[in-house]
């Protein structure tokens, strides 16, 4: 008797060919679900290349259904039939996220084209000189001011997003400001 036996445990030995067991049980269940699943690939493809443009995004589509299927494999219907409808019928709600993603993201190009569109309207001197000046500080102090300023956080926030207290954060302000104004007297004349 072994001392795990003695107390009522597994030897190294069962508790190894268990998870053999174990492990030639789930590749089984996966090549199932492999098998079960090929055919439906091209069926999908298709479904998707009829349906999405650019034609490439099918691919990814397909991708996608494969995925949701994998998660939800032990809901798969056996039967050939009902197992293609149910696959499409995952694959239309991947074609309906897949549509709206892409108006967003044609959204926000357009966007984009119509920003890039407009012509920037030149830069102040006095603008220029205050983001020189502002570049000359130190890294955690031009974050701090632009948190404060551009962000509209009060200092203690800015303070806490640094990782530091109210009262480090304010002293760090002050000193920051001071340092930018004189950067700034320096760069105008």
């Amino acid at each position: 008797m072994t001392a795990a036996d003695a107390v009522g445990g597994t030897s190294v030995h069962d508790t190894h060919q268990l998870l053999q067991e174990l492990s030639d049980v789930s590749r089984a269940a996966d090549r199932a679900f492999e098998d079960a699943v090929a055919p439906l690939v091209p069926l999908l493809l298709r479904y998707f290349a009829r349906r999405v443009t650019p034609t490439d995004d099918a691919a990814d589509c397909t991708s996608e259904t494969l995925i949701v299927l994998w998660k939800h494999r032990r809901r798969l219907p056996g039967a050939e039939g009902d197992r293609r409808a149910w696959a499409y019928g995952i694959a239309r709600k991947v074609l309906s996220n897949y549509r709206r993603g892409r108006m967003r993201r044609d959204l926000v190009d357009q966007a984009l084209r119509a920003a890039a569109a407009v012509p920037a309207s030149p830069i102040p001197d006095e603008a220029f000189i205050a983001t020189e000046a502002l570049r000359l500080l130190p890294e955690r102090d031009q974050e701090l001011i632009r948190l404060v300023v551009w962000e509209e956080l009060s200092i203690a926030e800015a303070g806490r997003i640094g990782g530091v207290g109210a009262a480090t954060a304010r002293s760090r302000y002050s000193r920051a400001l001071t340092r930018l104004r004189d950067a700034y007297v320096t760069l105008g004349s």
